[in-house]
């Protein structure tokens, strides 16, 4: 993987406290590594504690990450995104809490511009955590494959 400069702002719609990611540490348009600490303004704590659930969402902010950096490369914004499914998702947790730091790693398994599936990993401490396999469709495509008869998605 080669380093990808600027904030994580560049490359997410989100703001705080829904922006979960706070490092880029290498991407590609195939893969993001990234680093994240849960907050206590963290919108999944509940009673100190966040589900492992929870994590399905850090794993497709990096997910976005690698797919804004192909966007950025070409000279485009990085553009808006769905998750379409999520499969053989494995918690080996019961629990993370506030201050645990968080890498998650993300590589492309299949797919292209529009259409992509990923394989996620949130590991704390180095012991991996979560594992996800992610798909994930563009905004853009999923409004129009979605539309009402009226053209409103």
């Amino acid at each position: 993987m080669s380093s990808v400069p600027g904030p994580v702002t560049d490359y997410l719609p989100h703001r705080p406290p829904m922006l979960l990611i706070d490092r880029i540490d290498d991407a590609t348009s195939q893969g993001s590594d990234c680093t994240a600490t849960i907050k206590p303004d963290c919108p999944f704590l509940q009673d100190g504690r966040v589900h492992p659930s929870a994590m399905i969402e850090f794993v497709a902010q990096a997910c976005a990450i690698a797919a804004g950096v192909e966007d950025m490369r070409a000279g485009a914004p990085p553009r808006l995104g769905f998750i379409v499914g999520c499969r053989e998702i494995l918690f080996a947790v019961d629990q993370f809490s506030v201050g645990d730091e968080l890498t998650i790693v993300v590589r492309k398994l299949i797919g292209g511009d529009q259409l992509a599936a990923f394989s996620g990993t949130v590991s704390r401490g180095g012991v991996v955590c979560v594992t996800i396999q992610m798909s994930v469709v563009e905004a853009e495509l999923a409004g129009t494959q979605f539309a009402t008869p009226g053209g409103e998605a």
